[in-house]
């Protein structure tokens, strides 16, 4: 953690004498790490049990984000207190600290069910549990297109193995809401504990509200490391274009089986707005309805006007006859004219067998074949109302998938699973490293699910913070309930003993105490003198007969 996230009273500075002819430095290669609140404090007797008023200053050093144990010969640090200087010294070796509290959000969407990764992850997560020091602290969530499941930090590591292992991957992906949460949880950690949060993810974030920009300003505010683990390969962020044909013929109006409680056109509304919320940011769709007759397309729409397509979804009504070719044919067209780059894919979903088209089968394959372009097909009810010959060859002759959703429930899971397969081609290594950077964590690819056992044994170790601890006496002994601040140098020695600061960070401590007022001595007799003049007043009163 840098601590210029903490406060703003934070110096970096490089010395450069010229008029004493010294090497000014060039370059910060090291760099403090010091939180002002929570790494100064105090207490009533030494280390070895002496009585008195102790300082206990803890730090970190880094050089390019990596932990240094010793500085170079020419560094050395400085510790002031109230701008005396304590003492300069050379680095002792670091301390890992056991005072832990990590939150562990895992990936549970529908991609950890590819190449064995789910079971990697419940491996490598049982690895990261026990290996946790004993007095740390952890806690759970899992999260999908939604957070699904989640524990408080406890010190037991058996509930949350548990529910790590019995949950099933699905849905889409939104990590930046898990980690706010994470965060959240975290503030009921216990004061002066170093706070942590493990993110582990194997694609691009398609369904948060939150932003990386406010996931990191909230870790930031919080002291919370965050360190990021990406499964799988970088993704390439190519642009997605789609064409929806959707079915709202008549039939659309019953439900899709006895057990759903809604009409088939509604459970369409419902899954087309799941599509849209698993689409990434470079995603573009437009709607083309189809009944008796194909309907006029919408414009092309991405993520960021996915307010606009839902609600051309929802305006769709139940009524006429079925055009599926026809409609298949129009949408190879409509993204074929429209020649954006990227992937391209017409997915079309009806309740029912085509009885008004003029193309024929033939036809429609050949034109997606010539565009080279994927068409998906979708038939949605009871399957003797369905021509599955007829969708499954236009599917599997176009590179495309054949699908068939019984109800309600299963219409939503494969809208979802088809807009995560398009648009989730990896993860964003981007946004990964940089909320790892900016928070003073650090981020793992896993490109090899195999390695993922190996990379949680390097996250526990990182985990605990390793620091550098100094205990002095306080050149004041009396309780006197007043701030005192406490600087910490990071020096460079030169030639003939000169010294060059690289960094400052100065923190402080209110001495546990009753403050007491000084007061120079001249106004203590003035006091006394008054003090005495009323004592003596009665008398004096008496004695003049007043």
């Amino acid at each position: 953690m840098r601590s210029s996230a903490f406060f703003a009273g934070s110096v970096m500075a490089i010395c450069v004498l010229a008029a004493s002819g010294q090497t000014p430095v060039s370059k910060l290669p090291y760099q403090l790490d010091f939180d002002r609140i929570k790494d100064v404090s105090q207490s009533d007797r030494s280390p070895d049990g002496k009585d008195g008023i102790y300082i206990k200053v803890r730090f970190g050093i880094t050089l390019d984000g990596n932990k240094v144990e010793n500085l170079s010969d020419d560094y050395k640090i400085v510790i002031e207190e109230d701008g005396h200087r304590i003492k300069v010294f050379d680095v002792p070796r670091p301390v890992a600290s056991e005072d832990l509290t990590v939150m562990l959000a895992l990936d549970t969407s529908g991609s950890m069910k590819e190449h064995g990764r789910m079971e990697q992850a419940r491996v490598a997560t049982g690895v990261f549990l026990r290996k946790l020091p004993r007095g740390a602290d952890c806690g759970l969530i899992l999260f999908d297109h939604e957070v699904r499941d989640s524990l408080i930090p406890i010190y037991d590591r058996t509930p949350l193995l548990t529910k790590i292992q019995s949950v099933q991957p699905r849905g889409g992906t939104a990590y930046l809401d898990a980690a706010s949460v994470g965060i959240k949880m975290l503030q009921s950690a216990q004061r002066g504990r170093e706070r942590a949060l493990v993110i582990v993810t194997d694609g691009i974030d398609l369904n948060s509200k939150k932003l990386i920009e406010q996931i990191i300003q909230e870790a930031t505010q919080e002291r919370v490391r965050v360190y990021t683990i990406g499964i799988g390969e970088p993704g390439k962020l190519d642009q997605v274009n789609t064409v929806l044909a959707l079915d709202h013929s008549g039939s659309m109006k019953p439900p899709a089986d006895d057990q759903d409680t809604i009409s088939k056109i509604e459970a369409l509304h419902l899954a087309g707005e799941r599509f849209v919320d698993s689409m990434s940011s470079v995603g573009r769709a437009s709607i083309l309805p189809f009944s008796t007759y194909v309907g006029t397309p919408e414009p092309f729409l991405d993520k960021s006007r996915g307010l606009e397509i839902k609600a051309n979804i929802k305006a769709l009504r139940p009524v006429g006859e079925t055009a599926l070719l026809d409609a298949t044919y129009d949408a190879v067209c409509l993204l074929d004219a429209d020649g954006a780059k990227g992937k391209r894919a017409v997915i079309a979903m009806t309740d029912g067998k085509d009885n008004s088209s003029r193309h024929g089968i033939d036809e429609v394959i050949a034109r997606a074949k010539e565009a080279r372009i994927q068409v998906h097909m979708l038939g949605f009810g009871q399957p003797i109302d369905l021509d599955d010959r007829t969708m499954k060859m236009m599917a599997e002759q176009t590179g495309g998938k054949f699908y068939h959703a019984k109800n309600k429930a299963s219409l939503i899971e494969i809208f979802e699973n088809l807009s995560i397969q398009l648009h989730d081609d990896g993860i964003d290594e981007i946004a990964l490293k940089r909320i790892a950077r900016e928070t003073g964590g650090k981020y793992y690819p896993a490109k090899n699910v195999k390695d993922l056992q190996l990379i949680f044994e390097q996250v526990t170790q990182n985990i605990q913070r390793e620091s550098h601890e100094i205990v002095f006496a306080s050149l004041s002994q009396r309780a006197d309930g007043k701030q005192r601040n406490v600087t910490l140098k990071l020096i460079r020695v030169g030639a003939g003993g000169t010294e060059n600061v690289v960094e400052e960070l100065t923190g402080s401590y209110l001495r546990r105490g009753l403050v007491v007022a000084e007061m120079s001595h001249i106004v203590y007799v003035i006091l006394l003198v008054l003090l005495g003049g009323l004592i003596a007043l009665p008398t004096l009163l008496r004695k003049s007969g007043v």
